[in-house]
């Protein structure tokens, strides 16, 4: 399945929640991306066991590997073959230098294109930045500011 049809089945299927699909997958739409390794999904906290409940219907859940300094509340990756891994998160935080920052999701901003839903660029130009992704900051900063 290419990753059009994947994200519009994916929207689809997650329609009934607050939603957004950022990560490299908006970097993709953006045309700043040639080919996302997976899909980065952010809900509300409150939606997250619903969310991972449906994906599990349709997608095999998976280890998720500890990292210290991503302290996010709720994180689930969910694979099938053939298709792009789901990474879906919620209650999203870092650790830097010590300190608790946390990133409030914010649905109302999302957008819908061709029948897919994705965040806006602004907010993943924000947890880029909190995730230590120097290059995908500068990436965005440029297209924002184009």
């Amino acid at each position: 399945m290419n990753l059009s049809a994947q994200l519009q089945q994916l929207s689809t299927l997650l329609q009934p929640y607050p939603f957004g699909i950022g990560g490299s997958c908006l970097l993709w739409q953006l045309g700043l991306e040639a080919n996302p390794g997976d899909i980065d999904v952010v809900c509300r906290e409150q939606d997250f066991d619903a969310i991972c409940q449906l994906l599990a219907q349709h997608y095999q859940p998976e280890a998720v590997t500890f990292n210290p300094d991503f302290v996010t509340r709720h994180f689930a990756r969910f694979s099938q073959p053939g298709q792009r891994d789901i990474e879906l998160m919620a209650g999203i935080a870092v650790l830097q230098q010590g300190k608790l920052i946390e990133w409030t999701f914010h649905p109302e901003r999302c957008y819908w294109q061709n029948q897919i839903c994705f965040m806006p660029a602004s907010d993943w130009l924000e947890l880029y930045g909190l995730f230590n992704r120097p290059k995908r900051v500068e990436t965005l900063k440029r297209y924002l500011a184009e």
